[in-house]
C-alpha cells in the first residue's frame, strides 16, 4: 500500500487519527501465545456437583521440586449438629498460609478453613500428626475438602469461581489460638531433601 492509502487518501473507507497512528491492522502484528503443554495446572476446585455448598474440595498440585504448598495446618474444636443439639468436636484447621506459596497464590485457602478429607480419607478422629503423614504422602497432587470459615465465599457461584479476597473470617466458628507457640508446633516439614534446613513442605 502506499503511504496515501495507509493514511486514508483515494479510498472509500474513512480512517480516524488513531487507526492512522496505530497503523494497518493485521499487517505485521502477531500475538504470541504459548502452547498448552507449556501450561501447567497447580490447582484446581473439583467435584462440585458432588460436594455440599458449605464444602470445597480443593486439587494442589506440585511440580518439580518447586515452591511448598505453603500452608500450617493445627487441632481446634468445631461445631456440629447432633440429634442432641450441638456439639464441640475436635477438628483439624487451617492456621496459616506462606505468603508466596502455592495455598496462598491459588486463593482457594484460607486460615480457619476446617478439613475435612484428605485424598478422599475422612480426618475426623484422627490426630494432627496422622493429618499431617496424609497430606505429606500426597503432597505432589493434593486433594483436600475443607469447610470454609468464610461461607461467603463457599456458598458463592458454584461454576467457574475460583477466587477468595478474604482469608481470615470474622464469622468463624472454629476457635483460634493466638498463641505463636501453639502454630510452631504444627508444622509440616519436607525432611527428604538433604539440606541445612528443613523446608517447609504444606
Amino acid at each position: 500500500e502506499s503511504l496515501e492509502e495507509l493514511n486514508g487518501y483515494g479510498t472509500y473507507k474513512p480512517r480516524n487519527i488513531i487507526s492512522s497512528i496505530l497503523g494497518t491492522p493485521g499487517k505485521g502484528k502477531t500475538l504470541a501465545i504459548s502452547n498448552p503443554h507449556d501450561f501447567r495446572q497447580v490447582s484446581s476446585i473439583i467435584d462440585v456437583d458432588v460436594v455440599p455448598e458449605t464444602c470445597r474440595r480443593v486439587r494442589l498440585v506440585k511440580h518439580g521440586s518447586e515452591r511448598p504448598l505453603g500452608f500450617y495446618i493445627r487441632d481446634g474444636m468445631s461445631f456440629r449438629v447432633t440429634p442432641d443439639g450441638m456439639q464441640k468436636v475436635p477438628g483439624i484447621f487451617i492456621s496459616r498460609l506462606v505468603p508466596g506459596g502455592l495455598a496462598e497464590s491459588t486463593g482457594l485457602l484460607a486460615v480457619n478453613d476446617e478439613v475435612l478429607e484428605v485424598n478422599g480419607i475422612e480426618v475426623a478422629g484422627k490426630t494432627l500428626d496422622q493429618v499431617t503423614d496424609m497430606m505429606v504422602a500426597n503432597s505432589w497432587n493434593l486433594i483436600i475438602t475443607v469447610k470454609p470459615a468464610n461461607q461467603k465465599t463457599a456458598m458463592g457461584p458454584r461454576r467457574g469461581s475460583v477466587s477468595r479476597n478474604s482469608q481470615v473470617s470474622s464469622g468463624s466458628q472454629a476457635t483460634t489460638a493466638s498463641d505463636d507457640a501453639d502454630y510452631d508446633q504444627d508444622e509440616v516439614l519436607d525432611l527428604t531433601h538433604h539440606q541445612q534446613q528443613p523446608v517447609l513442605h504444606l
